[in-house]
């Protein structure tokens, strides 16, 4: 009572006599009877439910999480009788459904058969609009529907992936030693200074305890140590080279043998820009000379990132799911047309096509092809799994885009350059199979036609001005009598000018009678008239 009476006056919150039960787990009945005499509270039996969840000292059972699903089977009665699509079922199963036990991932393993329940009412929901399972009523393996669109799902995250990867926040927190009670505990009374790959499952330890470290073999490759200056990384259980965990190599007799410990760091084994190991260590697993381009950094402390292929990140629960989820291969082929870093988000792709809808560019051409050829065939695919309960693997749908747009790309007449040629190949087409455009090889041609013919022209005047000097003379006796003959064409020429302005001012009124008959029939009668003057 003392202390609950110091916690009053520091805190200012004074527990309720009625409101307030005191539970007892693993405590002997003398023990118990004595604390109940101090206490003005009453004794209450576990589970009981604390902050949503059941407050248990055992394993979490089904009936513990049997509310969950009724929980979630009552949301989908309430929508049973709405008429919703398919599109309208999908979407409240992502942003519903699925987030209804997120709360309980993150605290608890769930057992194996909720989560089967679970996503039994989920699938049945999408696929018959009903919680009761309907037998053929399934387009597609439930599998398969729980991946991210790109690689030709429906975006669904399973229960079971994202329940492993909120709990892999709490191993994180362990590794990173995060500043909190829980943390503090686990490595006070559980850890007792051993790395947390290396502690063992205790057979009396509970159960919660024992489903955190059976995540370890799912969690560990994932999980990399980026040397800094070799701390606060062990030299023997963590992932800090690509040879991953060397107590995978060594034995921990090897290890004793050449005076190190098992809680070795790296700045213990490696210091000055040398190894301390034996150099018979080399002699017998030749892999270690990878380990010499190490370097540490004393103004640097060593920091764990989370490790996806390649690629390294800050640690995030959506990351971790994107890790152990299930992959499929992807279905696109955006590489092939330049839309590699497109988002696969439909506004994306169409906002990245209006920006190029005038451009002549061979490969913006191609990316209007695929995305086209892909719109006709997965609508073409709806359709055949709706109405006539028909269904195509993904990979031949994809191949049907592919071999249409190949196609099309066959029949195009497109520009024989290398850019065009580069991206044919990418296509698989042969350049036998193809009809290029020839239009700017014959204009080509044209021009160098024209001037190989002024380069003879060229040669031809050179030769003719020697022939032209000898004929002047000719010419100029022959000018005079030119010269008379021209004057007598020209007056000749200015007397029928004249001629002609006469009929001209005579025709002129008559043509304009001719325009309140403006597009009649009156006006042929009229120019028939006149027709004297045509002549």
């Amino acid at each position: 009572m003392k202390s609950l009476d110091s916690f009053a006056k520091m805190s200012g919150l004074f527990p309720s006599v009625q409101k307030s039960t005191v539970y007892f787990s693993n405590v002997p009945s003398y023990v118990k009877t004595a604390i109940l005499n101090l206490m003005p509270f009453k004794e209450g039996c576990l589970p009981v439910k604390y902050l949503g969840v059941p407050l248990i000292s055992s394993r979490l059972l089904y009936k513990d999480c049997q509310i969950l699903v009724e929980k979630l089977d009552k949301r989908i009665m309430h929508w049973r009788n709405k008429l919703l699509s398919f599109a309208g079922r999908l979407q409240l199963i992502i942003s519903v459904l699925s987030s209804l036990h997120i709360y309980w991932s993150s605290v608890f393993m769930l057992p194996n058969r909720v989560i089967v329940n679970l996503e039994a009412l989920m699938r049945n929901f999408l696929w018959s609009h009903d919680s009761a399972f309907q037998k053929g009523r399934a387009k597609v393996l439930w599998k398969t529907v729980c991946v991210p669109k790109h690689e030709g799902g429906l975006g669904i995250r399973r229960i079971g992936d994202v329940n492993i990867a909120l709990m892999a926040t709490h191993t994180w927190s362990i590794l990173t030693n995060r500043r909190s009670l829980w943390v503090e505990w686990v490595h006070a009374y559980r850890l007792r200074g051993k790395s947390f790959w290396a502690c063992k499952v205790p057979s009396t330890c509970c159960w919660s305890w024992r489903k955190i470290l059976q995540l370890r073999p799912i969690l560990r490759n994932f999980i990399w140590s980026e040397i800094g200056n070799g701390l606060n990384t062990s030299a023997w259980f963590d992932t800090w080279s690509e040879l991953g965990p060397l107590v995978q190599i060594f034995s921990p007799r090897l290890i004793a043998n050449a005076g190190f410990d098992m809680n070795s760091k790296v700045s213990d084994v490696y210091s000055d820009n040398l190894w301390r190991c034996p150099d018979a260590w080399r002699d017998i697993y030749p892999v270690l000379n990878q380990l010499d381009r190490l370097s540490l950094d004393p103004n640097k402390s060593d920091k764990l990132m989370w490790r996806h292929g390649d690629d390294k990140h800050e640690f995030s629960s959506t990351r971790a799911w994107d890790s152990v989820r299930h992959q499929e291969e992807q279905v696109m082929v955006r590489h092939k047309v330049g839309m590699d870093l497109v988002q696969p988000k439909w506004d994306e792709v169409v906002k990245w096509l209006c920006d190029r809808a005038k451009s002549k560019s061979v490969n913006d051409y191609v990316a209007r092809l695929l995305v086209a050829a892909s719109a006709y065939f997965i609508w073409q695919e709806r359709n055949a799994r709706l109405f006539k309960n028909q269904l195509r693997p993904p990979e031949s749908i994809s191949e049907l885009i592919t071999q249409q747009v190949r196609y099309k790309l066959m029949g195009a007449k497109l520009k024989d350059c290398a850019n065009v040629r580069r991206l044919l190949g990418d296509w698989e087409i042969k350049g036998s199979d193809m009809q290029y455009d020839d239009r700017l090889e014959k204009l080509k041609e044209k021009r160098a036609a024209k001037e190989q013919q002024e380069m003879k022209a060229g040669s031809v005047v050179q030769n003719e001005e020697a022939e032209s000097v000898a004929e002047d003379m000719v010419e100029t006796e022959q000018v005079s009598e030119a010269e008379k003959v021209t004057g007598t064409e020209k007056v000749i020429e200015v007397e029928k000018i004249i001629e002609v302005e006469k009929i001209i001012e005579v025709v002129k009124p008559c043509l304009k009678c001719l325009e309140p008959y403006k597009d009649c029939a009156v006006k042929d009668e009229k120019l028939a008239e006149y027709g004297s003057f045509s002549g």
